[in-house]
Protein backbone atom coordinates (compact mmCIF):
# COMPACT_ATOMS: atom_id res chain seq x y z
CA UNK A 1 0.00 0.00 0.00
CA UNK A 2 1.50 3.48 -1.03
CA UNK A 3 2.03 6.30 1.84
CA UNK A 4 -1.90 7.82 1.31
CA UNK A 5 -1.06 10.31 4.30
CA UNK A 6 1.78 11.60 2.42
CA UNK A 7 0.07 11.93 -1.07
CA UNK A 8 -3.28 13.72 0.49
CA UNK A 9 -0.81 15.92 1.79
CA UNK A 10 0.71 16.83 -1.54
CA UNK A 11 -2.90 16.45 -3.30
CA UNK A 12 -4.59 18.43 -1.14
CA UNK A 13 -5.52 22.19 -2.47
CA UNK A 14 -7.70 24.01 0.62
CA UNK A 15 -7.92 27.06 -1.24
CA UNK A 16 -9.73 25.11 -4.32
CA UNK A 17 -11.12 22.02 -1.79
CA UNK A 18 -10.01 20.13 -4.12
CA UNK A 19 -8.02 16.78 -3.89
CA UNK A 20 -5.95 15.72 -6.74
CA UNK A 21 -4.59 11.85 -6.75
CA UNK A 22 -4.70 11.30 -10.30
CA UNK A 23 -1.80 8.56 -11.20
CA UNK A 24 -0.98 7.52 -8.22
CA UNK A 25 -1.41 3.34 -8.74
CA UNK A 26 -4.15 3.75 -5.80
CA UNK A 27 -6.36 0.34 -5.12
CA UNK A 28 -9.81 0.12 -3.26
CA UNK A 29 -7.34 -0.35 0.34
CA UNK A 30 -6.20 3.14 -0.13
CA UNK A 31 -9.23 4.27 -0.96
CA UNK A 32 -10.26 3.06 2.24
CA UNK A 33 -7.81 4.02 4.00
CA UNK A 34 -8.02 7.62 2.35
CA UNK A 35 -11.74 7.86 3.55
CA UNK A 36 -10.81 7.76 6.94
CA UNK A 37 -8.61 10.87 7.29
CA UNK A 38 -9.88 14.09 8.65
CA UNK A 39 -8.11 15.79 5.61
CA UNK A 40 -10.71 15.07 3.23
CA UNK A 41 -13.96 16.65 5.58
CA UNK A 42 -13.56 19.68 3.55
CA UNK A 43 -13.19 18.04 -0.44
CA UNK A 44 -16.07 19.45 -2.82
CA UNK A 45 -13.76 18.07 -5.66
CA UNK A 46 -11.89 14.77 -5.89
CA UNK A 47 -10.06 13.43 -8.80
CA UNK A 48 -8.94 9.78 -9.44
CA UNK A 49 -8.04 9.64 -12.69
CA UNK A 50 -5.87 6.58 -13.95
CA UNK A 51 -5.70 4.62 -10.99
CA UNK A 52 -6.75 1.28 -9.89
CA UNK A 53 -9.65 1.79 -8.24
CA UNK A 54 -12.91 -0.33 -8.32
CA UNK A 55 -16.33 -1.05 -6.62
CA UNK A 56 -14.89 -1.51 -3.20
CA UNK A 57 -12.89 1.88 -3.29
CA UNK A 58 -16.09 3.81 -4.83
CA UNK A 59 -18.00 2.31 -2.00
CA UNK A 60 -15.73 3.32 0.71
CA UNK A 61 -16.51 7.19 -0.93
CA UNK A 62 -19.59 6.65 -1.08
CA UNK A 63 -19.76 5.55 2.72
CA UNK A 64 -17.66 8.27 3.57
CA UNK A 65 -20.10 11.46 5.54
CA UNK A 66 -17.46 13.76 4.65
CA UNK A 67 -18.14 13.34 0.76
CA UNK A 68 -21.55 14.40 1.30
CA UNK A 69 -20.35 18.29 -0.36
CA UNK A 70 -19.03 16.77 -3.39
CA UNK A 71 -19.40 18.35 -6.74
CA UNK A 72 -17.40 16.87 -8.85
CA UNK A 73 -16.31 13.23 -8.81
CA UNK A 74 -13.47 12.23 -11.80
CA UNK A 75 -12.60 8.73 -11.85
CA UNK A 76 -11.41 8.20 -15.44
CA UNK A 77 -9.74 5.27 -16.40
CA UNK A 78 -10.31 3.32 -12.86
CA UNK A 79 -11.79 -0.58 -12.60
CA UNK A 80 -15.68 0.75 -11.54
CA UNK A 81 -18.28 -2.17 -12.75
CA UNK A 82 -21.99 -1.71 -13.32
CA UNK A 83 -22.50 -2.72 -9.54
CA UNK A 84 -20.35 0.08 -8.36
CA UNK A 85 -22.58 2.25 -10.39
CA UNK A 86 -25.53 0.92 -8.78
CA UNK A 87 -24.63 1.50 -5.28
CA UNK A 88 -23.62 5.31 -6.84
CA UNK A 89 -26.91 5.98 -8.31
CA UNK A 90 -28.18 5.05 -4.44
CA UNK A 91 -25.91 6.89 -2.68
CA UNK A 92 -27.39 9.49 -0.86
CA UNK A 93 -23.94 10.96 -0.40
CA UNK A 94 -24.25 12.15 -4.04
CA UNK A 95 -27.29 14.44 -3.71
CA UNK A 96 -24.49 17.70 -4.75
CA UNK A 97 -22.27 15.90 -7.57
CA UNK A 98 -22.71 18.40 -10.73
CA UNK A 99 -20.08 16.46 -12.59
CA UNK A 100 -19.53 12.68 -12.80
CA UNK A 101 -16.44 11.24 -15.40
CA UNK A 102 -16.22 7.46 -15.15
CA UNK A 103 -15.07 7.10 -18.94
CA UNK A 104 -12.79 4.19 -19.03
CA UNK A 105 -14.02 2.04 -16.91
CA UNK A 106 -16.18 -0.95 -16.78
CA UNK A 107 -19.51 0.32 -17.07
CA UNK A 108 -22.23 -0.90 -19.79
CA UNK A 109 -25.61 -0.47 -20.10
CA UNK A 110 -26.74 -1.88 -16.37
CA UNK A 111 -25.15 1.09 -15.28
CA UNK A 112 -26.23 3.24 -17.72
CA UNK A 113 -29.92 2.82 -16.66
CA UNK A 114 -29.10 2.95 -13.24
CA UNK A 115 -27.72 6.16 -13.59
CA UNK A 116 -30.43 7.13 -15.77
CA UNK A 117 -33.40 6.02 -13.07
CA UNK A 118 -31.46 7.94 -10.10
CA UNK A 119 -33.50 9.87 -8.02
CA UNK A 120 -29.86 10.75 -6.80
CA UNK A 121 -28.45 12.44 -9.56
CA UNK A 122 -30.85 15.22 -10.72
CA UNK A 123 -28.40 17.37 -10.41
CA UNK A 124 -25.88 16.46 -12.79
CA UNK A 125 -24.82 18.55 -15.52
CA UNK A 126 -21.80 16.99 -16.62
CA UNK A 127 -21.48 13.04 -17.71
CA UNK A 128 -18.80 11.06 -18.96
CA UNK A 129 -19.45 7.18 -18.98
CA UNK A 130 -18.81 3.68 -20.13
CA UNK A 131 -17.05 1.25 -22.09
CA UNK A 132 -19.29 -0.46 -23.48
CA UNK A 133 -22.89 1.40 -22.83
CA UNK A 134 -24.26 -0.19 -26.45
CA UNK A 135 -27.37 1.36 -28.03
CA UNK A 136 -28.94 0.27 -25.03
CA UNK A 137 -27.15 2.25 -22.48
CA UNK A 138 -27.45 5.67 -24.80
CA UNK A 139 -31.19 5.22 -24.86
CA UNK A 140 -31.49 4.55 -21.01
CA UNK A 141 -29.72 7.94 -20.88
CA UNK A 142 -31.52 9.52 -23.58
CA UNK A 143 -34.68 8.34 -21.70
CA UNK A 144 -34.06 9.53 -18.59
CA UNK A 145 -36.61 12.08 -16.54
CA UNK A 146 -33.60 12.30 -14.15
CA UNK A 147 -31.00 13.54 -15.73
CA UNK A 148 -32.24 16.54 -17.22
CA UNK A 149 -29.90 19.52 -16.76
CA UNK A 150 -27.01 17.66 -18.51
CA UNK A 151 -25.33 20.55 -20.49
CA UNK A 152 -22.09 17.93 -21.54
CA UNK A 153 -22.22 14.72 -22.39
CA UNK A 154 -19.74 12.24 -23.46
CA UNK A 155 -20.55 8.84 -24.61
CA UNK A 156 -16.76 7.79 -26.25
CA UNK A 157 -16.14 4.65 -27.68
CA UNK A 158 -19.87 2.72 -26.28
CA UNK A 159 -19.79 0.47 -29.28
CA UNK A 160 -23.27 3.08 -29.98
CA UNK A 161 -24.94 3.12 -33.31
CA UNK A 162 -27.98 4.70 -34.97
CA UNK A 163 -30.19 3.46 -32.69
CA UNK A 164 -28.48 5.04 -29.70
CA UNK A 165 -28.05 8.31 -32.04
CA UNK A 166 -31.64 8.41 -32.64
CA UNK A 167 -32.56 8.27 -29.16
CA UNK A 168 -30.35 11.18 -28.25
CA UNK A 169 -31.77 13.12 -31.01
CA UNK A 170 -35.75 12.61 -30.14
CA UNK A 171 -34.82 12.87 -26.34
CA UNK A 172 -37.40 15.03 -24.86
CA UNK A 173 -34.76 15.41 -21.87
CA UNK A 174 -31.59 16.38 -23.10
CA UNK A 175 -32.73 20.10 -24.83
CA UNK A 176 -29.75 21.81 -22.62
CA UNK A 177 -27.16 20.08 -23.83
CA UNK A 178 -24.20 22.30 -25.06
CA UNK A 179 -21.57 19.49 -25.77
CA UNK A 180 -21.80 16.06 -27.06
CA UNK A 181 -19.05 13.74 -27.41
CA UNK A 182 -19.73 10.30 -29.41
CA UNK A 183 -16.35 9.76 -30.50
CA UNK A 184 -14.95 6.46 -31.47
CA UNK A 185 -18.90 4.71 -31.53
CA UNK A 186 -20.50 3.12 -35.15
CA UNK A 187 -22.98 6.03 -35.58
CA UNK A 188 -23.45 6.31 -39.70
CA UNK A 189 -25.38 8.44 -41.67
CA UNK A 190 -29.19 7.40 -40.09
CA UNK A 191 -27.98 8.73 -36.90
CA UNK A 192 -25.93 11.99 -38.00
CA UNK A 193 -28.90 12.86 -39.81
CA UNK A 194 -31.33 12.65 -36.77
CA UNK A 195 -28.38 14.43 -34.81
CA UNK A 196 -28.25 17.33 -37.50
CA UNK A 197 -31.96 17.95 -37.61
CA UNK A 198 -32.96 17.51 -33.28
CA UNK A 199 -34.65 20.15 -32.11
CA UNK A 200 -33.45 18.64 -28.76
CA UNK A 201 -29.47 19.52 -29.99
CA UNK A 202 -30.33 22.89 -30.86
CA UNK A 203 -28.66 24.52 -28.23
CA UNK A 204 -24.91 22.15 -29.16
CA UNK A 205 -21.92 24.13 -29.09
CA UNK A 206 -19.72 21.34 -29.68
CA UNK A 207 -20.01 17.98 -31.43
CA UNK A 208 -17.24 15.73 -32.11
CA UNK A 209 -17.74 12.24 -34.29
CA UNK A 210 -14.05 11.13 -34.50
CA UNK A 211 -13.88 7.49 -36.33
CA UNK A 212 -18.22 7.57 -36.95
CA UNK A 213 -18.74 7.00 -40.39
CA UNK A 214 -21.51 9.08 -40.94
CA UNK A 215 -20.33 9.90 -44.61
CA UNK A 216 -21.23 12.76 -47.21
CA UNK A 217 -24.43 12.43 -46.32
CA UNK A 218 -24.16 12.64 -42.55
CA UNK A 219 -21.87 16.01 -42.67
CA UNK A 220 -24.17 17.16 -45.68
CA UNK A 221 -27.28 17.06 -42.86
CA UNK A 222 -24.89 18.55 -40.35
CA UNK A 223 -24.02 21.48 -42.56
CA UNK A 224 -27.48 21.99 -43.86
CA UNK A 225 -29.26 22.39 -40.61
CA UNK A 226 -30.46 25.39 -38.92
CA UNK A 227 -30.26 22.98 -35.89
CA UNK A 228 -26.83 23.31 -35.90
CA UNK A 229 -25.81 26.94 -36.33
CA UNK A 230 -24.72 27.46 -32.66
CA UNK A 231 -21.61 25.31 -33.24
CA UNK A 232 -18.62 26.49 -32.42
CA UNK A 233 -16.64 23.21 -32.35
CA UNK A 234 -16.92 20.41 -34.79
CA UNK A 235 -14.96 17.68 -34.86
CA UNK A 236 -15.09 15.10 -37.69
CA UNK A 237 -12.04 13.28 -38.11
CA UNK A 238 -12.00 10.13 -40.01
CA UNK A 239 -15.81 10.56 -40.77
CA UNK A 240 -15.95 9.25 -44.17
CA UNK A 241 -16.15 12.21 -46.19
CA UNK A 242 -14.72 13.20 -49.67
CA UNK A 243 -14.84 16.51 -51.68
CA UNK A 244 -18.69 16.27 -51.71
CA UNK A 245 -19.30 16.52 -48.22
CA UNK A 246 -16.46 19.15 -47.93
CA UNK A 247 -18.83 21.35 -50.21
CA UNK A 248 -21.03 21.22 -48.29
CA UNK A 249 -19.52 22.55 -45.19
CA UNK A 250 -17.97 25.63 -47.31
CA UNK A 251 -21.07 25.95 -48.84
CA UNK A 252 -22.96 25.99 -45.76
CA UNK A 253 -25.26 29.00 -43.90
CA UNK A 254 -26.02 27.78 -40.88
CA UNK A 255 -22.62 27.03 -39.70
CA UNK A 256 -21.43 30.67 -38.95
CA UNK A 257 -20.19 30.91 -35.67
CA UNK A 258 -17.94 27.79 -36.52
CA UNK A 259 -14.57 28.38 -34.68
CA UNK A 260 -12.71 24.96 -34.41
CA UNK A 261 -12.97 22.26 -37.55
CA UNK A 262 -11.19 19.03 -37.74
CA UNK A 263 -11.45 17.07 -40.75
CA UNK A 264 -8.47 14.36 -40.12
CA UNK A 265 -8.07 11.67 -41.74
CA UNK A 266 -11.12 12.31 -44.76
CA UNK A 267 -10.76 11.97 -48.27
CA UNK A 268 -10.50 16.01 -49.14
CA UNK A 269 -8.69 17.43 -52.18
CA UNK A 270 -6.36 20.62 -51.79
CA UNK A 271 -8.63 22.57 -53.86
CA UNK A 272 -11.99 21.68 -51.68
CA UNK A 273 -9.15 22.42 -48.42
CA UNK A 274 -8.67 25.76 -49.84
CA UNK A 275 -12.55 26.30 -50.45
CA UNK A 276 -13.24 25.52 -46.72
CA UNK A 277 -10.61 27.85 -45.75
CA UNK A 278 -11.48 31.01 -47.68
CA UNK A 279 -15.70 30.22 -47.15
CA UNK A 280 -16.94 33.66 -46.72
CA UNK A 281 -19.42 31.31 -44.97
CA UNK A 282 -18.03 30.88 -42.21
CA UNK A 283 -16.34 34.34 -41.13
CA UNK A 284 -15.19 33.09 -37.50
CA UNK A 285 -13.38 30.09 -38.46
CA UNK A 286 -10.12 30.25 -36.67
CA UNK A 287 -8.95 26.35 -35.68
CA UNK A 288 -9.11 24.25 -39.21
CA UNK A 289 -7.53 21.19 -39.00
CA UNK A 290 -6.90 18.31 -42.01
CA UNK A 291 -3.74 16.64 -40.79
CA UNK A 292 -2.13 15.34 -37.70
CA UNK A 293 0.48 17.82 -36.70
CA UNK A 294 -1.32 20.68 -38.25
CA UNK A 295 -1.95 23.78 -35.92
CA UNK A 296 -4.56 22.93 -33.52
CA UNK A 297 -4.03 18.92 -33.59
CA UNK A 298 -5.22 18.98 -30.18
CA UNK A 299 -9.22 19.83 -31.25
Amino acid sequence: MVDTADLVKEGLNIENSELDLREKELKDADIVEIMKGDEVKAVTALFLEFNEIGDDGLRAILECPAMKNLTVLNMFKNEITDEGVKTLAKSKTMLNLSELILSDNKVGAEGAKALAESNIMGSLVSLWIGDGLGDEGAVAIANSKSLTRLNQLSLYRNNIGDEGALAIAKSSNLSKLTELNLNWNFVETEGAVALANSETLKNLEQLTMTFNPIGNQGVQAIANSEKMQSLTLLDLYECDITDEGARAIAESKHLKNLKSLVLIHNDISDELQEMIQNSPNLPNLENLVFRLGQGGEEA
